[in-house]
């Protein structure tokens, strides 16, 4: 009886607190500033629309995840999204002002070819330069589409096409991307000794040349995440006794692809709040055998937290081979593996069969936003810049295992903690840009090393 007479009590509570609780209604949502993108683009990162009714304590949360949701786009150099009322009313017009950036990207290349800037200066191989043109169309038809082309030569040649239209359908929750793409070089890595590439190289043939085509579909039931699917064909030829031991190999694989990811951050590239989780599964099948090789699968998972003018990011991250490790091939293994990199790890190489990764960074901001305004000859998407400086401290942990004494000469740091620390300056601009000048020590090869890393981030699946 007590039960009952409780549950009564909670549920009348309850219905009173809703009915004492004021809603608000959109009456209207404006937006402003949108030269070249649709209103459909924007009003698809809202939650809501006009004619909806939310809680007027959940208005400011529900507009600051409006605006972290146009940022993530990367189309816009500045979002407002604000409300206004009429007095003694409860319908507000949502307001959104954007300032949009530049799409039509046609820019020679030049660039190195290696992991990073560090590593192109520490193996002091300067021929491994890349230059070239490419065009790249975001905003295509200003449905946050994106159009590529690349025609780049050098070290490591590269032709490619992609296209991404996302937002199709009636309620814009699907999309799809298409790519073909084609590489080619002279040199390249035959093997890892010890952490470090072992390269083969031919000055009159191309020792390694590798074709890919892929397409790609996209569900998006939320504003915050989607699962995508994919199927992209590989051709790979190695000509060269170091990459093949009869001279000459043949690889084709048919690679399904499944990936989920989750994103509320404020930003993709300089995120001061929010999560961002991620899983990937790559499965190798052999084409001339129609059977299974390999799989790869990886997860992410990044945070970030503001307090007291401290930043903090974490990073948790996992690679695994599925399969045989002896049957996945060098090149595949380098491919799968060299996006985790490790502050203080820039010039080596850590395979596994297995890899996981814990990484921290406070950040302390010692240049707040600063904007600038150039002279008026200057494009206006252009005029605008921005800097801010934040002082990191890091601290990095990883774990790789083999489980195959075969592989020790590889990875002699396989079942062995690798740590690094370390501290730097990292300065933001417009347009994403992002400069890091860091120290760090490497705990495992005892030395202590000054890095740069500088990300151009523009999105694509090339």
């Amino acid at each position: 009886m007590r039960a009952v007479l409780l549950s009564v009590v909670f549920f009348v509570c309850s219905v009173v607190a809703l009915a004492q609780e004021r809603f608000l209604h959109i009456a209207d949502i404006t937006i402003s500033g949108n030269e070249k993108t649709k209103p459909q683009t924007i009003l698809r990162e809202f939650r809501c629309k006009a004619g909806d009714s939310l809680p007027e304590d959940n208005l400011d949360s529900e507009l600051r995840n409006f605006a972290d949701n146009l940022h993530r786009l990367m189309l816009f150099n500045n979002i407002e999204v604000s409300s206004s009322q009429a007095d003694s009313t409860d319908a507000i017009t949502v307001n959104v002002n954007v300032v949009e950036r530049w799409y039509y990207w046609v820019y020679p290349i030049l660039e190195i070819a290696d992991r990073n800037l560090t590593s192109y200066f520490h193996y002091k191989d300067y021929r491994k330069i890349n230059y070239g043109v490419a065009f790249d169309w975001l905003n295509f038809r200003g449905r946050n589409e994106m159009l590529n082309f690349k025609l780049r030569l050098g070290y490591k040649e590269h032709y490619a096409v992609s296209y991404q239209k996302p937002n199709i359908g009636r309620n814009r929750r699907s999309g799809v991307w298409a790519k073909v793409e084609y590489f080619r070089q002279k040199k390249d890595i035959a093997s890892i000794a010890e952490c470090k590439p072992v390269y083969a190289e031919n000055e009159n043939v191309y020792i390694r040349r590798m074709f890919d085509a892929g397409i790609g579909y996209v569900f998006r039931p939320s504003v915050n995440y989607d699962f995508s699917l994919s199927l992209a064909y590989q051709n790979i030829i190695s000509r060269d006794t170091l990459l093949a031991p009869e001279g000459r190999s043949v690889q084709n694989f048919i690679v399904p692809s499944f990936a989920f990811d989750y994103d509320n951050r404020d930003s993709k590239v300089c995120p001061t709040s929010g999560i961002h989780a991620k899983m990937d599964v790559d499965v190798f099948s052999e084409l001339e055998s129609s059977s299974f090789a390999f799989a790869s699968l990886g997860l992410e998972y990044n945070t970030s937290i503001y307090r007291s003018r401290i930043f903090y990011h974490g990073s948790i991250s996992h690679r695994q081979f599925i399969g045989s490790y002896d049957e996945v091939p060098v090149n595949k293994r380098i491919d799968l593996c060299s996006d985790y990199i490790i502050r203080g790890f820039e010039y080596y190489y850590i395979l596994g069969r297995n890899f996981s990764a814990l990484q921290n960074t406070f950040s302390i901001k010692i240049l707040n936003r600063r904007d600038f305004m150039l002279p008026k000859w200057i494009p206006a998407k252009f005029r605008n810049p921005y800097i801010q400086i934040y002082v990191d401290l890091f601290a990095d942990l990883a774990y790789c295992s083999n489980f195959a004494s075969d592989f020790e000469a590889e990875n002699p740091l396989a079942q062995k903690p690798i740590y690094s620390a370390g501290a730097g300056l990292s300065f933001e601009t417009y347009y994403d840009r992002v400069l890091k000048v860091y120290a760090a020590y490497n705990g495992n090869f005892n030395f202590v090393g000054f890095f740069v890393d500088y990300r151009t981030p523009i999105y694509k699946k090339f």
